[in-house]
């Protein structure tokens, strides 16, 4: 028992550790209560704030978000991340600091991701630092790096592989104890992510075909067709009270997870051109990208072919990791024992993954071939036509290649000794280093607190907000998701919005309001119910101007100014100008 608990907080210290190294280029350790990225990362921020806020203030209903002013069901425009929401609430219910919860769960979404992959790696290798391997291989892989700088949704991730786990311990002994923490495990994944929903019931679903189908767990008798294991009494037994116990799990996750996904009808399906455009390409597996260190090399020899680090294709997987993976699969599929060696079905795993990941192409799409494709059949389930991005199941890939390395290392140690550990060893920074990020744009997140204009909002009565100059429609678009980050501070309705999706009207909306301090954005923003504008002077060439000519009209009423930041309250037509 103790040399356990050693182990446990040994291999912590490792993951820890490798987090702080890995880690340094997009995240800001000496500020963590007010460094953040622009763009999805504030949006995101917002989110989470959001469902904590409706939890702890008892918000009447949770999508009627404060944004996109005045539309309904607002949070139904992007993602609800409600199940990642409910980690960050204890940081936000003790600080009431929206970064700091998201920056907090942002890093364990990374240890998590270790954790997990290192237990499942065990399971199937039984070697530790093998299985050390499966965990920095997943956590870390490039994939998860390129994505971790404003998606969390993408890698809070670590419930896949807990729900392979879990589910391997459910079928082998299907009992409600073990149904329900297989359920809770789906369910607050199925939460966090409408992408991390498909991905967790593809994986789910193939492994639990594996596990009835292939290894026959559960099962009992000698191995024989499967129709004929019907025939067995104990089987057909165990087979029913599986189904059955298995149909109300799933039951039982669809009550929990529908009171989040009835709201989605909004959102339209994505088009088969938009899927060609986000989806991978054999070549980007194993093009370093040019901010890391091998695709720096090959830019100052002058070789064309790294990728820039933005972008869904963008999903390099790392030589170390891929070779390493090879000998795990090689060493799984040469197996001769009755009952298949579980690295096989990870071979599988990421295989089916990588057909999802490549998605229809162009010529597929303009042939009108797509749908045959094998996303485009995936696509014919209800729901999933919202995955816009196949290369997302490049998620697991990663996880499939990790288990396999893990394997892989694990059968170095077993036949060649010494020599194999150290091989092992060896591979560690080597995968770690073809992952890190080198020079990577923008540099690590600055501080960014919430302006203090929007402070002086939080002391007014309720009443709807217009953040001006509105960025939604430009080069600095991102630049819109500041306004949700600043509401955060008062919770006004406010009619900015960043989102998947927005409203109808929604542009035209803003373009009227955009004319600000013209008499006619100012009867706009009465007749939708807009009673308070936050100029930012500074932000347009002529903003101080315009500031003065709102302060000097009839139409609006300076309250408060920080710095070149204005606050003005509407006036009623009716009213004359003070």
């Amino acid at each position: 028992m103790r040399l356990r608990i050693a182990r446990a907080f040994g291999l912590a210290g490792v993951y820890l550790l490798t987090c702080r190294i890995m880690l340094a280029p997009i995240f800001n350790f000496a500020h963590p209560a007010s460094a953040s990225y622009q763009g999805d990362a504030r949006l995101v921020i917002w989110l989470l704030a959001w469902d904590n806020h409706a939890l702890l203030d008892q918000v009447p209903a949770l999508f009627d978000a404060n944004i996109f002013f005045p539309a309904r069901n607002a949070l139904a425009y992007t993602e609800h991340m409600f199940g990642i929401s409910l980690f960050t609430l204890p940081v936000y219910a003790l600080t009431r600091n929206p970064v700091l919860a998201y920056n907090v769960v942002w890093l364990l979404s990374f240890f998590l991701a270790a954790v997990a992959a290192h237990w499942l790696s065990w399971r199937c290798v039984r070697d530790h630092l093998a299985a050390t391997v499966g965990g920095l291989a997943f956590a870390f892989c490039f994939y998860r790096m390129h994505q971790g700088h404003g998606h969390l949704h993408m890698i809070w991730s670590f419930g896949i592989p807990l729900s392979l786990i879990a589910m391997e311990r459910y079928v082998a002994l299907p009992n409600w104890r073990r149904l329900s923490v297989l359920g809770g495990i789906v369910v607050l994944q199925a939460l966090g992510s409408w992408y991390q929903a498909v991905l967790l019931a593809v994986a789910d679903a193939l492994f639990v075909a594996w596990l009835v189908l292939v290894e026959r767990v559960g099962l009992a008798g000698p191995r024989r067709p499967f129709l004929d294991v019907w025939r067995d009494e104990e089987s057909r037994r165990w087979l029913v009270r599986f189904a059955l116990r298995s149909a109300a799990g799933a039951a039982i996750a669809l009550a929990a997870v529908w009171p989040f996904a009835r709201h989605y009808d909004v959102l339209a399906s994505a088009t088969p051109a938009a899927t060609a455009s986000n989806a991978a390409d054999l070549a980007g597996f194993f093009i370093p990208p040019e901010n890391t260190f091998m695709g720096q090399w090959i830019i100052a020899h002058g070789i064309k072919g790294p990728r820039w680090i933005w972008g869904e294709v963008t999903v390099y997987l790392g030589w170390i990791t891929v070779l390493l993976a090879g000998l795990g699969a090689a060493v799984s599929l040469r197996a001769k024992t009755p009952s298949p060696r579980r690295g096989q079905f990870f071979v599988v795993l990421g295989l089916v993954s990588l057909a999802f990941a490549v998605g229809p192409s162009s010529r597929e799409v303009a042939a009108g071939a797509w749908g045959w494709t094998p996303y485009g059949l995936l696509m014919t389930v209800p729901g999933i036509d919202l995955f816009r991005a196949p290369a997302r199941f490049t998620e697991l890939i990663t996880l499939a290649l990790a288990v396999l390395a893990a394997a892989g290392c694990a059968a170095m140690r077993a036949r060649l000794g010494h020599f194999g550990t150290a091989l092992t060893i060896a591979a560690i920074p080597a995968l770690l280093c073809e992952s890190y990020l080198v020079n990577f744009p923008g540099g690590a997140p600055t501080p960014f607190p919430i302006a203090p204009i929007y402070r002086a909002v939080a002391t007014l009565p309720p009443g709807a907000v217009v953040s001006l100059p509105d960025y939604a429609d430009t080069a600095l678009w991102f630049q819109e998701a500041d306004y949700q980050y600043h509401s955060t501070a008062h919770w006004h309705p406010i009619a900015n919005g960043y989102s998947r999706s927005e409203p109808a009207g929604f542009r035209d909306l803003m373009n009227r309001l955009s004319t600000f301090p013209s008499a006619s954005s100012a009867a706009t923003m009465r007749t939708v119910g807009i009673q308070y504008v936050v100029f930012h002077g500074r932000q347009l060439e002529n903003g101080l101007g315009l500031t003065s000519q709102a302060a000097a009209g009839g139409d609006f009423r300076l309250l408060a100014q920080r710095d070149d930041d204005y606050l003005f309250e509407v006036l009623a037509a009716t009213m004359p100008p003070r």
